[in-house]
């Protein structure tokens, strides 16, 4: 009997894979946590998927080939930076599960196909985003950091220059708070890669929501542009904030290099997606993704690139994301949650850059603010839930035959 041949299609994209996979290992820059985090996400989804023992020991060699070829003789330099191996082990992945796809029998094309976009999902959405933030900093040439700064320091405090001294004294905090924040993408995909193989996949899609939130995130920087306080003052931070006395709320020129993307702060954005959507998982999971979100607030302030209003605002901006995923689109302009969260989210910016005699030196009035932003997005965040499941319900109720109907009487 004739063994069949493999279509032309699959050796041609297992030749573009491999040719992709060696250019990139050649180019790969080691200076990114973030496409590095993405790139170790993608092996997550890979591990998480397999189903035969020698696709993972031959990702293991090809990973160490890539390094080889990226280092030539100097590959003792990879004792320098060992989080670089994540880089190339996720290239390895993203090149045994193409292959995987490319071999794929007929019932096993669509789990293997998806699996895939999922894997390939999370390092372009990382190499799109750290091509994009350099562009803010052309954008938005002047900052407004100094409002942001001067609304922290009518709370009282300024909270970033308090964690930033804890972090600088506690050498194993700082290490474990740095570590959680340059990991999303892998956090993301472990709770991705918890739900696949599930008899129906979870909704809302967690990449499709953080994608979501990264994009319109980027697109709100503009409103306050903000880079951190550790680029106001870098010569105070973190050891003796300035005082307010004096200081002009007018836009202020930063050096070059340095992104505006201070508020909303999507790293804390993500942190509270993650969290909220743990929710259906298992309590150690759920538990790790609440510790993710104490690490964030304590990376995102201590390290100086961010004030905690931006952390405030980010919160109805979550909310806003998550309230838009949880009801078919017909459905969006009924849901409460969606517009209070935008409409929150809206308010906050303009009230900082515009309402300054309002809320400067009024601690009362900042905090109440804060406060009420806080309860009203984790209540709404619950109502958003209850929207989703109660959607689910109806649509499980009504047929297609009679949604129809429902839907074409009006007309």
């Amino acid at each position: 009997m004739k063994t069949p041949q493999k279509p032309v299609a699959a050796w041609l994209t297992m030749a573009v894979l491999a040719a992709e996979t060696v250019f990139l290992a050649w180019k790969a820059s080691l200076d990114s946590p973030f496409l590095i985090s993405a790139l170790l996400g993608a092996a997550v989804i890979q591990i998480r998927t397999c189903r035969r023992g020698f696709e993972l020991a031959a990702t293991v060699p090809l990973a160490a080939g890539l390094a080889v070829l990226h280092f030539g003789p100097h590959v003792r330099l990879l004792y320098e930076n060992p989080a670089g191996l994540g880089e190339f082990l996720g290239l390895s992945s993203l090149f045994v599960m193409g292959v995987r796809v490319s071999r794929s029998r007929a019932h096993e094309v669509r789990d293997n196909l998806n699996a895939f976009k999922a894997a390939v999902a999370l390092p372009l959405f990382a190499i799109v985003s750290v091509a994009a933030l350099p562009l803010t900093q052309r954008a938005y040439p002047v900052t407004l950091d100094r409002v942001l700064y001067a609304f922290d320091g009518s709370l009282g405090l300024q909270p970033s220059f308090v964690l930033g001294r804890l972090l600088a004294h506690l050498a194993w905090l700082r290490v474990l708070a740095k570590l959680a924040y340059e990991q999303v993408p892998v956090a993301a995909a472990i709770l991705y890669a918890s739900t696949m193989g599930a008899g129906q996949p979870r909704k809302p899609n967690l990449f499709v929501v953080c994608g979501v939130a990264g994009v319109v995130g980027c697109l709100l920087y503009g409103l306050v542009p903000g880079a951190g306080p550790r680029y106001l003052f870098p010569s105070r931070f973190p050891d003796s904030a300035a005082p307010l006395a004096g200081l002009a709320l007018l836009p202020v020129v930063l050096p070059a290099g340095i992104p505006r993307n201070a508020i909303p702060s999507l790293h804390m954005a993500w942190a509270v997606l993650l969290f909220w959507n743990a929710r259906q998982s298992a309590i150690l999971l759920r538990a790790g993704y609440g510790l993710l979100l104490v690490l964030t607030v304590l990376c995102t302030l201590g390290s100086g690139e961010h004030y905690m209003i931006d952390l405030v605002v980010a919160l109805p901006f979550a909310l806003a994301v998550q309230a838009a995923f949880s009801v078919p689109v017909r459905e969006l302009p009924r849901s409460f949650p969606f517009w209070a969260g935008s409409a929150a989210t809206l308010a906050w910016l303009g009230f900082l850059r515009f309402a300054a005699p309002a809320w400067l030196g009024a601690s009362v009035l900042d905090w109440g603010l804060v406060a009420a932003t806080a309860a009203g997005s984790v209540m709404l965040e619950r109502h958003a839930r209850r929207e989703y499941h109660t959607s689910k319900n109806r649509r499980r109720a009504v047929g297609p035959n009679e949604e129809l109907e429902t839907v074409s009487a009006p007309l």
